[in-house]
C-alpha cells in the first residue's frame, strides 16, 4: 500500500480500510507513506472502527464510537488493531479497540453496533443550514499526502471563521466497498478533518490543534461517496482545551451523523501578537 516511488499516488480511502487479519483478534493496516509524518487521526479512528466491524455478527452496523487519541502515529509504519469483544446481545454488539505502533498505544476506542429495527420512530430537530449545493461551487482536491481521495466545496458562511472553514461539503472520490459498515467508516474518516474551534476568535493566531478525543453518532447510513455537509460549532474553551460539536447532513437535509471533539487550545505557548 505504500507508494513505491516519490510522486506515486497515495492509497485511496477504500484501500486504507482494507485491513489484514492477524491471529488473536488483531488486524493490521499497512503504512500509507514512505516517509515519516504524523498519521491523520480520522484515518486511525476509521480503521479501528473497521477492525471492530469485522468481528460482529452479520447485519449489525456501527452507530456510535468514542475514541481517545493518545499519541501521534507514524504514517510510514504499520498499525495493529486489537479488538476486544465486550458483548454480543440480541440486537447490540460492543467492542473495544486498541491501536498500536510497536509498544505505543496511539488510540483507544469503544464502539457499538446494532441490528436496525424493522420499525423506528424518526424525528430530527436540527435543520441543515442554508448552503449552496456542491454542483454550484468550485471543487477542491484536498492535500493528497494526508487525506487521499477527498474533495471539498466551501459554501458561503455568515458566521466568521479563522484560517479554515467550519462548514463545507466533503466526499470521498473513489468508490467504497458496498458494505454499510465501510460506509460508516468513510463518514468517520472525514469527521475529523476540520475543527469547529476555528470559529473562536483567538484561533486566528493558532497552529493546527491537536485532537484529544472524538465521538461520533451515526444516525442514518449514508455513503460518503456522495456530498455530505459538515457543519461545526465551538462550545467552550477552558483549561487549555476546546470542545466543539458538529452535524453531518446529506444533500436532502437528513442528519446523517453527529460528532463532538475535544482539542488542545493553549494560548500560553503562543507568541504574543506584535502591536500595530
Amino acid at each position: 500500500m505504500v507508494p513505491s516511488r516519490p510522486g506515486a499516488r497515495p492509497p485511496t480511502v477504500a484501500e486504507v480500510l482494507r485491513l489484514k487479519e492477524l491471529p488473536h483478534g488483531r488486524f493490521m493496516a499497512d503504512p500509507v507513506s514512505p516517509v515519516r509524518r504524523t498519521l491523520y487521526g480520522g484515518q486511525v479512528a476509521a480503521q479501528a472502527l473497521r477492525a471492530a466491524s469485522l468481528t460482529v455478527p452479520d447485519g449489525r452496523v456501527a452507530h456510535s464510537l468514542h475514541a481517545y487519541f493518545l499519541a501521534a502515529g507514524d504514517a510510514s509504519a504499520p498499525v495493529v488493531f486489537t479488538v476486544e469483544r465486550d458483548r454480543d446481545g440480541g440486537r447490540y454488539s460492543g467492542r473495544r479497540i486498541t491501536a498500536l505502533q510497536g509498544d505505543a498505544v496511539i488510540l483507544s476506542m469503544s464502539c457499538s453496533f446494532s441490528r436496525p429495527a424493522a420499525e423506528a420512530t424518526e424525528y430530527q430537530a436540527a435543520a441543515m443550514p442554508e448552503a449552496e449545493p456542491p454542483g454550484r461551487l468550485a471543487t477542491y482536491q484536498l492535500n493528497a499526502s494526508r487525506t487521499f481521495d477527498l474533495e471539498a466545496c466551501v459554501p458561503d458562511d455568515p458566521q466568521p471563521c479563522y484560517r479554515w472553514p467550519a462548514r463545507l461539503w466533503l466526499r470521498i472520490r473513489e468508490p467504497l466497498d458496498d458494505d454499510p459498515n465501510v460506509r460508516a467508516c468513510g463518514v468517520v474518516f472525514l469527521s475529523d478533518l476540520c475543527t469547529g474551534l476555528t470559529r473562536v476568535p483567538q484561533s486566528a493566531e493558532k497552529a493546527l490543534l491537536t485532537s484529544l478525543d472524538h465521538a461520533v453518532w451515526l444516525h442514518h447510513n449514508r455513503t460518503p461517496n456522495e456530498w455530505l455537509l459538515v457543519d461545526l460549532h465551538p462550545l467552550v474553551t477552558a483549561g487549555g482545551r476546546g470542545v466543539y460539536t458538529g452535524q453531518i447532513y446529506d444533500q436532502r437535509g437528513t442528519l446523517a451523523a453527529t460528532l463532538t471533539q475535544e482539542s488542545l487550545f493553549d494560548h500560553a505557548r503562543l507568541p504574543k501578537p506584535t502591536p500595530k
